[in-house]
């Protein structure tokens, strides 16, 4: 049964989204698997292979499709405004290679309306995102927002994107995701604007899901730093965003030189350990990034 126009008890409505880019069909595949039972809005940004069209069958599935790729940001607006139409109350945000298992959509709605009852205004609830057995990817690290728990629910500055129950009436009063960042960095300046509007953020720690964060790396290369892992457009958009997110109000003073000093070191590694010409969109981002030069990446950074 496809839980979309109603669900039993009262509980809230959920659906899942994705925005895609190119992506692989045999992961696709398994997340769509996941899905069986709830409805799912994918947003291709550009064509769509055949392939990845048949790993979509088996969903209850709205598919809306862009000619060109418009960024993360358009797509995952165009997907939350279309959850809202067709009367969902969560929508629950994927990256392309998650792999959502089944129940988990389920079990975070029935906490977000937990936390409802409770008087808590939660924008968002996550599952605890792990990598994958295969691929060497990096772990994530959370920006955990003070010790306190509630049933479970450790509160965080902002939840990656992927696996997010997004509150659609939090959306309406936040505001839509941040467009010109394009592609890095948009959940961090939504959780932290969600913040500022007194909505909060929480992971449930014992709720996971495999996620593919960054780049896979050969057993050899295990260890190789995400900044190394990037391609050089992916630097740029890391470098400008992290100077867009710091200038914003709303940031908290500590994020800002934390993420600063990151950034710092990780330039660091490019000019000592990456190729001659890394460190080129690197400084493209960085002085964007101080001009408020947003959007597309500028051609012929590579």
């Amino acid at each position: 049964m496809v839980e979309h126009r109603g669900v039993k008890g009262g509980a809230s409505l959920s659906c899942a989204a994705v925005v895609l880019h190119r992506p692989d069909p045999e992961i696709l595949g398994r997340l769509a698997a996941g899905l069986r039972g709830h409805r799912l809005i994918a947003v291709a940004n550009g064509p769509l292979a055949p392939s990845a069209r048949s790993a979509l069958g088996k969903v209850d599935l709205r598919l809306i499709e862009n000619e060109r790729n418009l960024g993360l940001g358009v797509g995952l607006n165009v997907a939350t405004r279309a959850a809202a139409q067709e009367g969902f109350d969560h929508v629950f945000l994927l990256d392309q290679d998650s792999e959502p298992p089944q129940g988990l959509i389920r079990a975070l709605t029935a906490r977000a309306d937990a936390l409802a009852r409770a008087g808590e205004r939660a924008a968002v609830l996550a599952p605890r995102l792990l990598p994958p057995a295969e691929g060497n990817y990096r772990p994530i690290r959370y920006a955990w927002r003070g010790r306190t728990q509630v049933k479970g629910l450790a509160p965080v500055d902002f939840a990656p994107t992927s696996g997010s129950l997004t509150r659609l009436a939090a959306y309406a009063e936040i505001g839509p995701f941040r467009e010109d960042f394009f592609i890095a960095g948009i959940d961090v300046e939504w959780g932290f604007r969600a913040w500022s509007r007194g909505w909060s953020s929480f992971v449930a720690t014992d709720l996971a899901m495999p996620h593919r964060w960054g780049e896979a790396a050969s057993p050899e290369d295990a260890a190789t730093p995400q900044i190394l892992r990037h391609a050089p457009v992916r630097n740029y958009y890391y470098a400008r965003n992290v100077v867009a997110t710091a200038r914003l109000p709303y940031v908290p003073a500590l994020w800002r030189a934390r993420s600063c000093v990151s950034l710092v070191a990780q330039i660091g590694l490019l000019a000592l350990r990456g190729s001659p010409s890394s460190l080129r969109p690197v400084r493209a981002g960085l002085r964007d990034g101080v001009l408020g030069r947003m959007g597309p990446a500028p051609t012929g950074l590579v």
